[in-house]
């Protein structure tokens, strides 16, 4: 049995986990919820386990942190983390190329898996990309149109990103210079090497992504539509059952999920 540290536990994506785990008592035992110092929920309690502001204190009750946070709440817990070798799933997206850095670095000394969406779904639909981009090589157009609930933080969504990545390498082009997001203006004929991203935020979508092929003659569409966050907890589920005891370096969830 695995003992969980959930951070972000009164969060939506941690009370997904939390109940998740609940469900395979013979896997899993949540024995460490986790906010931020300030919080109003500190001091209360998510099934009889009561929430604290105090990673250090609760260090060894745990064998593995689940963290979809903010990436200075992740990188401060991740510190932590590595000095007690410890294994982390991190969750969290928005980092920037310093702070991908130091999840590096963390890796040197502790199993992490990072990846900006843990949902199966997505990540065979990123495999199914790269069979769209080889078979489609460069007769046709792609853009990306990702959906959010009104309250992500992120835009456009780690997921997107990822996804353009995983196109423009396939394609043999540079990820930086040939993303577009979003488009304004007159006189924009597209390159045919660029990527458009674009992000919805409304209501209470979980998540969408659509990838978009269009050549002149037709249009090709792949997409993954999340209906809860259940796909995105059990993904990190099998994660952390799958670090938890393996050497240190960063695990993607191409390789936890066996599709390389």
């Amino acid at each position: 049995m695995i003992r969980l540290g959930i951070s972000g536990a009164a969060g939506r994506m941690g009370g997904a986990i939390i109940e998740s785990a609940a469900r395979s008592p013979e896997k899993y035992r949540v024995s460490l919820l986790l906010e931020a110092n300030g919080s109003g929920n500190v001091g209360s309690s998510i099934r009889g386990l009561n929430i604290t502001d105090d990673l250090k204190a609760g260090l060894d009750d745990i064998d593995v942190l689940i963290d979809f946070t903010s990436p200075s709440a992740t990188l401060a817990h991740l510190k932590i983390m590595a000095d007690s070798k410890k294994a982390v799933v991190i969750g969290t997206t928005g980092f920037d190329a310093n702070e991908i850095f130091e999840i590096e670095q963390a890796a040197k000394k502790i199993p992490v898996s990072f990846s900006s969406n843990y949902s199966v779904g997505i990540n065979v639909l990123w495999k199914l990309l790269k069979d769209a981009v080889k078979a489609l090589k460069a007769d046709y157009d792609i853009d990306i149109v990702e959906e959010h609930h009104r309250m992500k933080k992120d835009a456009p969504s780690g997921t997107a990103l990822t996804t353009a990545e995983i196109i423009l390498r396939e394609k043999g082009l540079d990820p930086a210079s040939n993303m577009v997001f979003g488009r304004e203006g007159k006189k924009l004929e597209r390159d045919r090497d660029e990527i458009g991203i674009f992000a919805v935020r409304v209501g209470g979508i979980v998540g969408e992504h659509k990838v978009i092929f269009g050549s002149m003659g037709d249009k090709l569409e792949i997409s993954h539509t999340a209906f809860s966050r259940e796909p995105l907890a059990m993904g990190a589920l099998k994660a952390a059952e799958f670090i938890w005891s393996k050497p240190p370096k960063i695990y993607t969830m191409t390789e936890i999920l066996g599709l390389e």
